[in-house]
């Protein structure tokens, strides 16, 4: 792969997924081919061209046939969406797995009104092979409703087309992202050759209207390379400034993560140690990575175990070794990197093996207090960086996240807050807890903030290398006693509560969708925060919360029961 990727790089990426999605998702030889599908019912589409804008989302089990997703005449504005778990029944060359579903073929499975039955009919409420939709609640449910629902009676959501992919379970349940970003990549590519072609589709005949895409990507790692060399910080940057033809702009929106609070991140001088808190009954590994400053040399790690053992690290060339027990038992292992050539920066992965190993001969670790000493470093320190490993709603891996751990860190302030920017007193850091994915310099990063009261930033939401909450920040939590709001669920009656700066980023491209539709121009984060007048409490621009078409439990009940608010199913504790 080249320095500076492109489309063309991630190819061999994209042909070697079969592997990691369901077998009847594969397209085999005897799937005959698709046949060509225009992208929207002619009742679907905008009807004003010159007002458009196409809003996608990539992210798992979105709810292609919820009613939020259609129009007064029951047509689909989904023009595409690559659904990578559901069965193959056609072909298309550049789809290897999974089924593309458009407009009019959406509209035909839910004929009858049931999106349930869309569901089944691509083999995603299965029991036994695919039960993606076969749940109430999802991610993807929330988040494609926030960026791009709007109610059928309601004729401006047909100015905004949308696009999706539905990302496979392999890919979410390993938190960590070293799956999800080769979906994700493959995602990319389609996503924008759709676009492209459904630019083409609205504009035939009415002008040379261009429509803007707005990409929402609420997905997010917590390691990785945290200077925007990654590969899928790079890919966004590179398709953020081509110039497609069809399209005018493509902008990505993508959320900071919600880490700032969960002792992930620290930067360590030579000398210095900390400790790292392994869970016990943990299957899943553990990994940390120590990042050294760019044109410096490797460091030289030692690790402690909770029994007090000291073992070397043994790497001091670029490749890969196991760290061993005095008796000679491999508890881990660890591998070197350096990345950028001879003057980029060193990356050092230890990893350490399950604390509740799969079988009896499996290799495992001892859980509890770890010890890390940076026996030597450059003169910039090292920063240190746990991949995430948490445990997803409605997923079985039971992954328990590692912490470090620092006795001079202090989890809350003098009055009891929760902290927001450092203060140089611990090793352990809040700033720069962004996803790795939003560190590129073309997305536009959202914090989540509480919506009264308004300003605030919610406690969990990761800043930027700078201390401050994201290019803008809008509201995903209600107070700081109810966190989350209600949004929509599979089940078109159905709600659920979600909390997260995955909510706060469609908000902000819907927001966004709408400004470029009306002929608003935003070539850069700057511009987006010249438009924005509210300020959160450290000044980044705060978004104030849109009218949406469901109750979402952020604003006073006499507000919200407003006249011209739509009702909404309540949920069962209200």
């Amino acid at each position: 792969m080249s320095d500076r990727p492109t489309l063309q790089d991630f190819a061999p990426v994209r042909d070697n997924l079969p592997m990691l999605v369901p077998p009847a998702a594969l397209v085999g030889p005897d799937v005959p081919p698709a046949g060509g599908t225009a992208f929207l019912h002619a009742k679907a589409r905008p009807s004003n061209t010159a007002k458009t804008a196409i809003i996608a989302v990539i992210d798992h089990a979105i709810p292609f046939a919820h009613p939020l997703f259609t129009t007064s005449s029951g047509h689909s504005r989904f023009a595409s969406i690559w659904l990578m778990e559901a069965a193959a029944t056609e072909r298309r060359v550049d789809i290897a797995f999974g089924r593309e579903l458009r407009g009019p073929d959406i509209h035909a499975m839910r004929a009858e009104g049931d999106p349930g039955a869309a569901y089944r009919a691509c083999g995603l409420a299965s029991p036994g092979r695919c039960m993606s939709m076969a749940h109430a609640d999802s991610h993807g449910a929330a988040v494609a409703a926030l960026a791009g629902g709007f109610l059928p009676s309601d004729d401006a959501g047909r100015q905004f087309p949308l696009l999706g992919v539905s990302l496979p379970r392999s890919a979410m349940a390993e938190t960590s992202g070293s799956l999800a970003a080769f979906f994700i990549q493959s995602a990319l590519v389609f996503i924008i050759a759709r676009a492209r072609a459904l630019a083409r589709e609205i504009s035939a005949g009415s002008g040379k209207h261009k429509p803007a895409l707005v990409v929402n990507l609420s997905l997010g790692v917590t390691a990785g390379p945290q200077d925007g060399s990654g590969p899928l910080a790079r890919l966004l940057d590179d398709i953020g400034k081509m110039a497609f033809p069809e399209l005018g702009g493509v902008h990505f929106v993508l959320p900071t993560g919600n880490h700032r609070q969960d002792c992930l991140r620290a930067h360590l001088k030579s000398g210095d140690r900390i400790g790292w808190n392994i869970p016990p009954a943990d299957p899943t590994p553990n990994a940390i990575e120590i990042w050294s400053a760019p044109s410096e040399p490797v460091p030289l790690l030692k690790i402690e175990t909770p029994s007090g053992e000291q073992l070397e690290v043994p790497l001091t060339t670029s490749g890969a070794g196991s760290i061993v027990e005095g008796n000679r038992r491999s508890i881990g292992r660890v591998v070197l990197q350096r990345r950028g050539g001879d003057a980029g920066r060193i990356c050092q992965t230890v990893i350490l093996h399950p604390t509740l190993p799969a079988g009896p001969d499996a290799p495992w670790s001892p859980p509890g207090l770890w010890c890390l000493r940076l026996e030597s470093a450059g003169k910039s320190g090292c920063d240190l960086v746990i991949h995430r490993d948490d445990r997803l709603p409605g997923f079985r891996t039971q992954g328990r996240q590692s912490r470090l751990v620092d006795p001079t860190y202090a989890r809350r302030t003098d009055d009891g807050r929760w902290p927001g920017k450092d203060d140089g007193s611990s090793m352990i850091r809040r700033d720069g807890t962004v996803s790795a994915y939003a560190r590129g310099t073309r997305p536009i990063r959202v914090g989540a903030g509480l919506a009264r009261p308004a300003g605030r930033i919610s406690p969990y939401s990761g800043l930027l290398p700078d201390g401050l909450a994201g290019d803008v920040v809008a509201p995903a939590d209600a107070s700081p006693s109810r966190t989350g709001m209600i949004v929509p669920s599979i089940t078109p009656a159905g709600r659920q509560r979600l909390s997260g700066t995955s909510l706060a980023a469609p908000q902000v491209a819907r927001w966004l969708a709408g400004r470029l539709s009306a002929g608003d121009a935003v070539p850069d984060r700057g511009a987006l925060r010249d438009m924005i007048k509210g300020r959160a409490e450290d000044g980044t621009p705060l978004l104030p919360l849109d009218r949406l078409p469901w109750q979402p439990g952020l604003s006073p009940r006499a507000e919200e029961d407003a006249p011209g608010t739509p009702p909404s199913a309540p949920l069962p504790s209200e």
